[in-house]
């Protein structure tokens, strides 16, 4: 006979908090503890207000209910030395009292920190429905408390962890710059010695083969230089600062300007962009975006960048789009990724590196790269797959903070 086996599920235990009753009477502590006993939970009893005192040195608690009338030390003066200790100066006090609203100093009560006041004779209910708002209360802070612990700890814990990822990387950082790049630099230099000291008397083979060999170690050396700028953009701190993205931009089309003075392009720059940002990283972040547009239209005759911003979903976004050369929306995924390229190193020379930049930027100031995407040729298509083959323009997006 087959078995079936049940899973007794066990109601999660609650924790009880503690309640302060002060009375000197012993019969009205014992009628109150009966009512509040419906509450399921630990009524602690004092019998006097010093009494009182001695139990806030030993725990908290969550509410006091604190007789007015009593020998020695009355509630009031009791209340006011409560307030005194810092641990219980914000504990929820509600004044238990037989005499009429006449006879008691409710205002003194109040500027003393009562919260309620409880005239005999006590209706259970509502001395129940008082007690049980600040009990609920009591128990939320305590769980605020707990996660706000867990918080800390778990931050701790991901701060130590990014902390030894970071010196890990630091490590890889002086690999990249010393251990690895100087077998490089000599094997090019050993190279470059070749073909001046060699290069007559070798034959056309052996010199084209000397030549791509220095060539691939200049892509490897770029390579190391993308990584060590990934490294610093990922580390260190961002100092923000308003940031005048259209001027920072025409400073940076004057440079392409000026390193390609045959290059004809035409260049639009809206006016009053700004943005709460790092000014060396938004430099970086515009240079890479721009020369980007400039080596992708450095085949148009006639070639267009802009740069400007829009409202897209009620977000703020800067753009630089152009006109140049486009790319297979399949692969458009792979845009922001380091070292990823959609075109052969021979149509567009490059390392791969700056979209990935572009990304770690924006993100280090929590904003978002938004999609780069391709523009149809001006011309009408009639179909998708015309449509995809004629891609003339790019864009790169993104959302400043």
């Amino acid at each position: 006979m087959a078995q079936r086996a049940t899973t007794m599920r066990l109601a999660p235990v609650e924790t009880k908090v503690d309640i302060l009753l002060v009375d000197d009477d012993a019969t009205k502590r014992f009628a109150l503890k009966a009512i509040l006993a419906p509450l399921n939970q630990n009524v602690i009893e004092a019998a006097s207000g010093s009494d009182a005192l001695r139990q806030l040195l030993r725990q908290d608690f969550a509410v006091i209910l604190l007789d007015v009338r009593m020998p020695v030390m009355d509630g009031f003066e009791t209340a006011q030395l409560i307030r005194q200790r810092p641990r219980s100066e914000l504990t929820p006090i509600i004044f238990v009292t037989a005499l009429d609203r006449a006879e008691t100093d409710m205002g003194r009560g109040y500027d003393l920190g009562a919260v309620d006041f409880v005239f005999a004779p006590v209706v259970p209910a509502i001395m129940r429905a008082k007690v049980s708002v600040f009990v609920e209360l009591y128990k939320a802070q305590q769980e605020l408390r707990r996660y706000r612990t867990q918080l800390e700890r778990l931050v701790q814990e991901r701060t130590t962890a990014l902390t030894a990822i970071n010196r890990e990387l630091e490590a890889f950082s002086y690999s990249v710059s010393h251990d690895l790049r100087a077998p490089l630099l000599s094997f090019n230099g050993l190279n470059q010695s070749l073909l001046e000291d060699y290069g007559n008397a070798l034959d056309p083979r052996a010199k084209d083969y000397l030549q791509r060999m220095r060539l691939a170690s200049d892509r490897m050396t770029s390579v190391f230089d993308g990584l060590q700028m990934l490294f610093r953009l990922t580390s260190g701190e961002i100092h923000r600062e308003p940031v005048d993205i259209s001027a920072m931009a025409r400073e940076v089309v004057d440079e392409m300007r000026a390193a390609n003075p045959d290059r004809r392009a035409e260049v639009d720059i809206s006016e009053g962009m700004t943005a709460s940002a790092d000014p060396r990283l938004a430099q970086i972040l515009l240079t890479n975006l721009i020369s980007n547009a400039f080596k992708f239209t450095a085949r148009e005759p006639a070639a267009r960048i802009e740069i400007g911003s829009e409202m897209v979903d009620g977000d703020t976004r800067m753009f630089v789009r152009d006109n140049g050369v486009g790319f297979d929306m399949i692969y458009a995924h792979k845009l922001y990724g380091a070292f990823q390229r959609l075109h052969s190193q021979s149509e567009f020379p490059g390392a791969g590196i700056g979209l990935a930049t572009v990304r770690r930027i924006v993100n280090r100031h929590g904003g978002r790269p938004g999609p780069r995407v391709p523009w149809a040729r001006e011309q009408p298509s009639t179909s998708c797959s015309e449509l995809k083959k004629g891609l003339r323009s790019r864009t790169a997006c993104w959302r400043p903070a």
